[in-house]
């Protein structure tokens, strides 16, 4: 399958929270769960600063990075991370949005704040509550609340607002823009009664004229929007990714589905010459020229940051397990050509092999005391009067253990003249690992690790895997999968088979709590 070269560019020290590029790609910030802001220029060695309280937005203008923090506010830094200047939100905040003229705030009670780029706040006690999304768009500020209610705000004014539809309620799950303008809304609907507005839809809006221009209804919830010079990219949380094309004439139709992922679309960008997508622990590389390609991840993937000046991509996520080490911040220079990889080799640019140091010859054969001083020690170790007597016993060790070599072979041999017998040499033994022990996270769930590398002997020589659970059902043919479990305890089996037909197998317990 086709790749791209991906290297590690950093190691975070704790859960990756946010990441944001400057548009020259000459700068890179991310956010920790510990609290720290990061910041790299020109891919060097990064810099940061701890915040007191948990970061929930950051994004650079210019050369100015912001933050902002659920416990004191917002502030602004220089590439240095010097404090520019700070604003204080009663409760910190929760969302923060780059917008042309001013900076949207939303603090933890859902309120909306506009915070000019001197760090004043200009606009306070509006009239919106309960809002869980905010976006920046050419007419102004789109504002989503709790209720499903959707407005678009200029600064000073509400331009636009959509109609509630549903007697029971209704939820936004995915908005975006289109190049033209144009506002998109993935819809879920409540019912009591099944089949009344209980739907999925796809909404197209011109705000301007305050005019519905689609509604249709989708099969899946639309989460993901980008946008680009070929269309309006969809990501759906089945893994499906479609295109919103223009009619001819006018209005919109979405297309067949051009990818699709098998997991929700968690991120989406446009590029040069195609779209990215992040799904699961994968990035997928859907190309205008159909030159796909795929690159496996460590973490789940959450975070992407593109910038089209320098063709820099960066990605992170977490395996969402509290028991392994934190996940790297991978890089890609989308100009590269693409190579192809077998699948097996996707996890070997985050996966540093142990090195083992290796004795070079002149350092064996070196004529220097060290030898002289060994045998000294080991002189006054075992009491020798001299070197004589040392090598002397050496030598009769060493006749000793040629002759059990000798006996062992001798009866090898015998076995193998009587009775058609052959010693099996580096048999691969199978090896399930250790007994694991999982945190879950919010969702009541975990996802573990199976892994057989620690599988003995030649496993050059295995020509098949199995992993088995308690029901005895197969659940994968691979050597190390991910599997997602609820809370609760679990046995799974490793039969191997080598290149003989001889087969092994191993169990380890996992219990996710």
């Amino acid at each position: 399958m086709l790749t791209h070269d991906v290297r590690v560019a950093f190691s975070p020290k704790s859960m990756v929270t946010g990441l944001t590029i400057s548009k020259d790609g000459s700068a890179l910030a991310w956010s920790e769960k510990n609290g720290t802001l990061n910041v790299s220029i020109n891919g060097l060695e990064n810099k940061y600063v701890s915040i007191d309280g948990s970061i929930q937005g950051i994004f650079f203008d210019k050369k100015n990075l912001y933050c902002g923090d659920d416990n004191f506010g917002l502030r602004c830094l220089d590439n240095e991370l010097e404090t520019i200047w700070e604003c204080e939100i009663d409760g910190g905040t929760s969302l923060i949005e780059k917008c042309d003229d001013f900076v949207a705030v939303v603090d933890n009670l859902g309120r909306l704040l506009i915070v000019d780029y001197t760090g004043n706040i200009t606009k306070r006690n509006l009239h919106f509550n309960s809002v869980i999304r905010i976006l920046s768009s050419e007419l102004g500020l789109i504002i989503v609340q709790e209720d499903g209610s959707v407005f678009c705000f200029d600064g000073e004014n509400t331009i636009w607002k959509r109609p509630a539809r549903g007697k029971v309620g209704e939820s936004i799950t995915g908005i975006g823009v289109n190049l033209t303008g144009e506002l998109i809304i993935g819809r879920e609907g409540y019912a009591i009664v099944p089949g009344d507005e209980e739907a999925l839809e796809l909404e197209v809006w011109d705000i301007k004229n305050d005019k519905l221009i689609m509604r249709d209804e989708v099969k899946s919830r639309l989460i993901e929007v980008s946008s680009g010079s070929k269309g309006c990219y969809l990501g759906f949380d089945d893994g499906s990714i479609c295109l919103l094309e223009k009619k001819n004439g006018s209005g919109f139709q979405l297309s067949k589905t051009i990818a699709d992922c098998k997991f929700p679309i968690k991120t989406l960008d446009v590029i040069n010459d195609g779209i990215i997508a992040g799904s699961w622990f994968y990035l997928h590389g859907i190309m205008n020229d159909g030159k796909n390609w795929m690159i496996e991840h460590q973490g789940i993937i959450q975070y992407t940051a593109y910038s089209k000046i320098s063709n820099s991509f960066y990605f992170a996520g977490d395996d969402q397990n509290d028991y392994t080490n934190n996940e790297p911040i991978g890089f890609i220079d989308i100009s590269n050509d693409l190579l192809e990889r077998d699948k097996s080799e996707l996890t070997e640019w985050f996966e540093t092999p142990s090195e083992l140091e290796t004795a070079k010859p002149e350092d064996i054969y070196s004529e220097d005391d060290k030898f002289e001083s060994l045998v000294i020690d080991s002189q006054t170790e075992h009491g020798f009067d001299d070197l004589s007597q040392l090598l002397s016993a050496l030598e009769e060790e060493e006749s000793s253990t040629d002759s059990e070599a000798i006996t062992s072979t001798n009866e090898d041999t015998i076995l193998q003249d009587l009775y058609g017998y052959e010693p099996v040499i580096n048999m691969p033994i199978a090896s399930a690992g250790d007994d694991q022990k999982y945190k879950s996270g919010d969702e009541g769930s975990a996802i573990i690790i199976l892994d057989s590398s620690n599988t003995k002997g030649d496993i050059n020589r295995i020509v098949s895997y199995s992993w088995v659970d308690e029901s005895g059902k197969e659940i994968s043919d691979l050597p190390k999968l991910r599997v997602k479990l609820a809370i609760g305890n679990y046995r799974f089996e490793l039969r191997i088979t080598d290149d003989e037909g001889n087969s092994t197998s191993d169990s380890i317990q996992v219990d996710v709590i």
